[in-house]
């Protein structure tokens, strides 16, 4: 069966399961307890940054673990038995489903092209699901998700992981919600900067049978090892390096596209084919009014420190916004209100290694200071782990998730509309 009649006809399937959707488990859910069991489809860098992250939070237990790949399989079997998780192994999902009846979630991070395959028959067998950023190849794709959610009643959390970041809560509900610091915000810049460098190899010794491969829909090992590279697997260098940017600024500002313009090229990786370098113009709508933003995937160097960060541009102050609290500050524009009071309500920190600018340096336009604040909110644990947490409390009936495919889908059609404008080159409106 091929995989758009397997999602045409899930969908159909399990249309008469659960006829209702809920971003929280029940109280009777049989996974509301302390422990639970939980598998990992995909052992690859993100599969090990995934495990490495949920084996912090209490009360989770892996049990399976599936990879195509067994030297994959074997280094997160490793890391997992570091911490007494011993897990049984899987290379097809599809026999770990039914080999694993007491699974209470499972987290996907496979490539993109088999999220929905997996992610649907994973929810249709009573699985709650944790799935990677990007959602799907496809704008259909990631649809049939989003419905699949809705119709089976278990929950389907979406790794765009800024969505429980403190830092980024922070931001959202007490500089811009409540304090509206930087004023009315009007321009948005989302980049990522990806320096060169080679395609990916591996060991020749744990090289991958074809007959193995072209059953999972690869034609050789390089396909495997560097499937972001290829139309057919992944969803794109903007989804997959520009899209928690999107995302981001979607979420903070309340955002709604109105229209997408973008220019698209291979300038450097001219054997890939998907573009190496891309550039989307969009216009969002907010309740303020009209906001420009532009994002950018740019090859050939690390951006002066700054790989990957939003900026946000409003009247009194900007804001750079980063996973990397390094890379995160909020600048006050020289005439703007004193944020003084902003600091003693614990909105703000000033740089401890900076003395406040005099009144004459701050308020004169041509040398005028932009007095560059911090943000008091730290945190220590890995980057996914709060999402991991969220997704964990929602289970249990504790809390709403961060990110449910509802919310993520909007990111994911903005990104295909984009591609399309780029192989246009036209302004496309979005409805």
């Amino acid at each position: 069966m091929r995989r758009r009649e397997f999602l045409r006809a899930s969908l159909v399937c399990g249309a008469g399961l659960v006829h209702t959707a809920a971003n929280r488990a029940g109280a009777g859910d049989d996974a509301a307890g302390d422990e639970l069991n939980v598998a990992l489809i995909g052992a690859g860098i993100q599969g090990r940054v995934l495990a490495t992250a949920a084996v912090a939070i209490p009360g989770i237990r892996f049990r399976a673990l599936c990879d195509i790949w067994d030297y994959n399989r074997r280094t997160v079997r490793y890391l997992l038995a570091r911490y007494d998780h011993q897990v049984n192994e899987y290379a097809d999902f599809r026999e770990l489903l039914e080999k694993e009846p007491g699974l209470d979630a499972i987290l996907i991070a496979t490539p993109d092209f088999v999220h929905a395959e997996q992610t649907i028959a994973c929810l249709q067998a009573g699985r709650h699901v944790y799935c990677e950023r990007p959602m799907a190849a496809t704008a259909d794709a990631a649809r049939t998700m989003a419905e699949a959610a809705r119709q089976t009643g278990r929950l389907l959390q979406i790794g765009y992981q800024l969505r429980s970041n403190p830092r980024y809560l922070h931001v959202r509900q007490r500089l811009l919600a409540e304090a509206k610091l930087l004023g009315r915000v009007l321009n948005v810049r989302g980049q990522t900067y990806q320096p060169v460098s080679d395609d990916l190899g591996w060991p020749r010794r744990f090289e991958m049978a074809a007959a193995d491969l072209q059953r999972f829909g690869y034609a050789d090992m390089h396909q495997l090892r560097n499937w972001r590279s290829f139309t057919q697997f992944s969803a794109g260098p903007l989804a997959e390096l520009c899209g928690d940017h999107i995302h981001a600024v979607e979420w903070l500002l309340d955002a709604r596209p109105q229209s997408v313009a973008a220019v698209a090229s291979r300038d450097y990786f001219t054997s890939r084919q998907w573009h190496d370098q891309m550039t989307a113009l969009v216009t969002y709508r907010t309740a303020e009014g009209n906001v420009q933003a532009q994002f950018q995937v740019l090859t050939t160097t690390s951006g002066d420190g700054y790989r990957s960060c939003q900026h946000l541009m409003g009247t009194e102050g900007s804001l750079r916004l980063s996973e990397n609290p390094a890379w995160t500050a909020v600048f006050r524009e020289p005439h703007a209100p004193d944020w003084e009071p902003w600091v003693g309500a614990g909105l703000l920190k000033r740089p401890e290694s900076k003395a406040p600018p005099t009144s004459s340096e701050e308020h004169v336009r041509e040398t005028g200071v932009v007095v560059p604040f911090q943000l008091p909110v730290a945190s220590d644990q890995p980057w996914h782990q709060p999402h991991l947490e969220n997704f964990v409390a929602a289970i249990r009936g504790r809390a709403e998730l961060s990110c449910p495919a509802d919310s993520a889908l909007a990111t994911e059609l903005l990104v295909q509309r984009a591609y399309e404008a780029a192989e246009k080159r036209a302004t496309i409106t979005i409805e």
